[in-house]
């Protein structure tokens, strides 16, 4: 009885540090392949969060406002994000406030943190390109999709200012850092799952640039011939995306909640 109410309880922030930071050390331990793997296989994954917008998008957008197809586009944003964090598998906004706490603690340096982050965002833009290049074949080769989605991705993922879509990026990797902060937090996958669900629909119904997410609109876009969008587009939105998001969840989450939760000299 004791122990379901040990579970049932709350886990205090010593506790979610310490378990966010042994999980940091063991992606640190991992060797480069398995992190690129694990970080292909996720920026795969977030993919299906665009499969499921551009399904709305060809079945309904002909005959519903534009409004009420924004908000099943945000509706359809969690998706990805379930399958990767549920998943287990490495996304590069999680691990910009994760991978940042052992180095606040002094355990690993700075080099050791880049080639983290390196290795997973590489494996993360892999997979999201794999998974567009397939995606556009397919929508390409059925009837069941309409192509003209992708213009429809493309004009959204960019029609911000690019300062505006900087403070968007930041505020996307706040919000990705306080959900890994969340998943680690919740001791039932149904909370987890709840719990991405609530954070990555504000993301979506928000339009702030999330830097993996938004690479599969942005390769789409530019993979597909029936937009304008180009190379140089997916560069801007990548280094502005990549770099809000990476301030968001770094120093937002990652400095903030260790800077009052590590235990002090003494203490």
């Amino acid at each position: 009885m004791s122990h379901h109410k040990d579970r049932a309880r709350p886990k205090s922030d010593r506790q979610i540090l310490s378990e966010q930071m042994d999980e940091s050390l063991r992606e640190y331990q991992r060797d480069n392949k398995a992190l690129i793997l694990s970080s292909m296989s996720a920026g795969m994954e977030i993919g299906f969060s665009i499969f499921l917008i551009a399904a709305f998008y060809s079945h309904f957008h002909a005959s519903i406002s534009h409004q009420l197809l924004y908000l099943l586009a945000a509706l359809s944003y969690p998706v990805g994000f379930m399958l990767v964090i549920i998943g287990r598998s490495d996304l590069f906004t999680e691990h910009t406030t994760l991978a940042i706490l052992p180095v606040l603690d002094g355990r690993k340096s700075v080099p050791q943190l880049l080639r983290v982050w390196v290795l997973i965002y590489a494996g993360n833009l892999l997979g999201a390109a794999v998974f567009s290049a397939l995606f556009v074949q397919f929508v390409g080769m059925t009837d069941r999709f309409d192509e003209s989605v992708f213009g429809y991705y493309g004009q959204k993922m960019t029609a911000d200012s690019i300062s505006g879509q900087f403070l968007g990026a930041i505020f996307a990797g706040w919000l990705m850092g306080l959900l890994a902060w969340m998943v680690t937090s919740s001791t039932e996958t149904m909370s987890r799952i709840a719990a991405v669900a609530i954070i990555t629909f504000v993301i979506g119904l928000g339009g702030l640039p999330h830097c993996i997410a938004g690479a599969v609109g942005m390769f789409c876009a530019w993979f597909a011939k029936s937009t304008t969008v180009g190379f140089v587009d997916v560069l801007q939105f990548l280094a502005i995306a990549t770099v809000g998001n990476t301030i968001g969840g770094s120093i937002f989450v990652g400095r903030v909640k260790y800077s009052f939760t590590a235990p002090r000299n003494g203490q």
